[in-house]
């Protein structure tokens, strides 16, 4: 997956560590648009470049005022960008990441995410939506829509990501 994060020239001179990173991307370049200049981060592979991604993210100093995109599509929110990626890297530890995912969203069934039974999207970024995507008889199936919610939750890189398949 190729990531790209383009961050403003005046976040960069306000957190020079945020240049450094910068540099440790596989590639780098300067843009600029209507917003004025920007230095733009190329990571070819998002998995193997999870920590200095996350760093560059935390050295921001304002996450919503940067621009990232996952294999040329636009992330929404770079916050809950951020908090994926956290979750993504916490799988790591885990002995089994599925299992990881399963015991994330079963936190979010115990808050009333998914009430009468688990989560059929096995994610906590869109569990909570579950609930409406059961209700509609009309809609495509429900693996179709969890992974159209998936994009919507730009939560569709992560390789833990698991849609139940559905008898709807």
């Amino acid at each position: 997956m190729r990531l790209s994060i383009a961050i403003p020239e005046a976040q960069i001179l306000a957190a020079p560590a945020v240049l450094r990173l910068i540099r440790m991307a596989q590639a780098s370049d300067m843009e600029s648009d209507d917003q004025g200049p920007a230095y733009v981060a190329y990571f070819e592979d998002l998995l193997q470049s999870v920590d200095v991604v996350r760093q560059l993210i935390e050295e921001c100093r304002d996450p919503y005022g940067i621009r990232i995109t996952v294999d040329e599509r636009q992330v929404t929110d770079p916050v809950t960008f951020y908090q994926i990626l956290l979750c993504h890297r916490a799988s790591f530890r885990a002995s089994d990441p599925v299992d990881y995912c399963l015991q994330q969203s079963a936190q979010g069934d115990e808050d009333g995410g998914c009430p009468d039974q688990s989560c059929v999207s096995h994610c906590p970024f869109i569990c909570s939506q579950c609930v409406g995507v059961r209700s509609h008889r009309d809609a495509p199936p429900i693996p179709t829509r969890f992974l159209e919610m998936a994009r919507q939750a730009d939560v569709d890189w992560c390789p833990n990501l698991r849609i139940a398949k559905s008898d709807a």
